[in-house]
C-alpha cells in the first residue's frame, strides 16, 4: 500500500514537472512571437535597416544600455511609428540620439540637435548631460552667459567659453573636460565625440569599449579633443 502511495506521488510529480516545462515553453513561444510582432510594425524595410530590438542587444553588448532598466520597455513599445521607421533606418545613431537627448543612456549624451543652442543656460545644461553619463562631481554648474559655463571640479574652479557661432553649437566642451581629467590623472574613462551627424554625440568610455562601440555599429566616436577656454 505504501508503495502504491509513493508511486501515485511520483507519478503526480513527474506530471506537474512535465506541465512546468510546457509552461516554460509556451512561454517563450509567446515571447518569440511577441517580438516578432513588434518587429512587424516597426515599419523595417531596405538593406540598410536594422530592427530596433537588435540595436538595443548590439549596444547592449558593447556597453551602452537604456538606464534606469525599467525604461527599456518603454523605448521598445512606447515608440510611435514615425519614431521607430527612424530609428530602423538611420540604426543605432538614431537610437543614440533619441535615448540620448532624453537622458536614458547610460554612457551616451546627445543635445538632440546641433542648432537652437541660444538659450542662457545651454551649455550649463549640456555640462549637467554630460555629468549624468559620468558621475563625475561637477558642481556649482551655472551659465555664466549665452555662450559660457563656469563649474567646479575637485575644489578648483573653472569657466568654459564656446566660439560664437550664431546659434550652432559648439562641440568642444568635452575636449576641455578631458584635458582636466588628464591632468588629474584619473582612470581610463574619458568623454568621446561622435560629430558626423545632425546631433552630436557624447560617450563616456574607455578607449577599448569605444573601439568596441564603433566596431559593432559603425558609430564614430573619437577622443574629444583639448578645447580653448580656461
Amino acid at each position: 500500500m505504501a508503495a502504491g502511495f509513493i508511486s501515485t506521488v511520483m507519478i503526480s510529480l513527474l506530471i506537474l514537472l512535465a506541465a512546468a516545462v510546457a509552461l516554460a515553453v509556451c512561454v517563450q513561444i509567446v515571447k518569440r512571437r511577441a517580438m516578432a510582432a513588434i518587429e512587424g510594425i516597426m515599419g523595417v524595410e531596405g538593406d540598410d535597416c536594422v530592427p530596433k530590438l537588435e540595436q538595443i542587444r548590439v549596444l547592449k553588448e558593447a556597453g551602452i544600455s537604456i538606464a534606469p532598466a525599467d525604461m527599456e520597455q518603454e523605448f521598445i513599445l512606447g515608440l510611435t511609428p514615425s519614431e521607430n521607421e527612424y530609428l530602423a533606418s538611420h540604426p543605432y545613431y538614431g537610437f543614440c540620439i533619441l535615448a540620448g537627448s532624453r537622458k536614458a543612456l547610460n554612457c551616451v549624451y546627445s543635445t538632440g540637435d546641433r542648432e537652437c543652442i541660444y538659450q542662457w543656460d545651454s551649455y550649463g545644461k549640456i555640462l549637467n548631460g554630460l555629468k549624468a553619463i559620468s558621475g563625475l562631481p561637477f558642481e556649482e554648474i551655472s551659465g555664466v552667459e549665452r555662450y559660457a559655463v563656469s563649474f567646479r571640479f575637485h575644489d578648483r574652479a573653472y569657466q568654459w567659453k564656446a566660439r560664437k557661432n550664431r546659434d550652432w553649437m559648439d562641440t568642444g566642451m568635452a575636449g576641455f573636460l578631458n584635458r582636466i581629467l588628464d591632468r588629474q590623472g584619473g582612470g581610463e574613462q574619458r568623454f568621446y565625440l561622435d560629430n558626423s551627424h545632425e546631433a552630436p554625440l557624447y560617450l563616456y568610455a574607455s578607449a577599448s569599449m569605444a573601439d568596441r562601440v564603433n566596431r559593432e555599429t559603425g558609430l564614430k566616436f573619437r577622443m574629444a579633443k583639448a578645447a580653448h577656454s580656461r
